[in-house]
């Protein structure tokens, strides 16, 4: 799992979720974006005021790699770890 991201002007934060290539059925690679972007949303040290008059947004793409992610409490676990070193900068 990868993360990768950069600063907007918009305000509020953006997540893309990008299974790589060979992931598995189609099935499987959407629940896996449904997943993350669950994770994002409840994400504890994302909730903020959107204001975009001060521009502090982010950018993020989270690419997932297969055979790497089992279960939703290892993704949760491992993206949660990647989000805690975007937001703590």
């Amino acid at each position: 799992m990868r993360l990768i991201s950069s600063s907007n002007d918009f305000g509020y934060d953006r997540i893309i979720v990008i299974p790589a290539k060979h992931f598995g059925r189609a099935v499987d690679r959407n629940l896996v974006r449904r997943r993350a972007k669950e994770i994002f949303r409840c994400y504890p040290g994302r909730i903020q005021e959107e204001c975009p008059a001060q521009g502090k947004g982010q950018d993020m793409v989270l690419v997932v790699y297969p055979g790497k992610v089992s279960g939703f409490s290892l993704l949760e676990s491992n993206f949660t770890k990647l989000l805690d070193r975007v937001y703590r900068r």
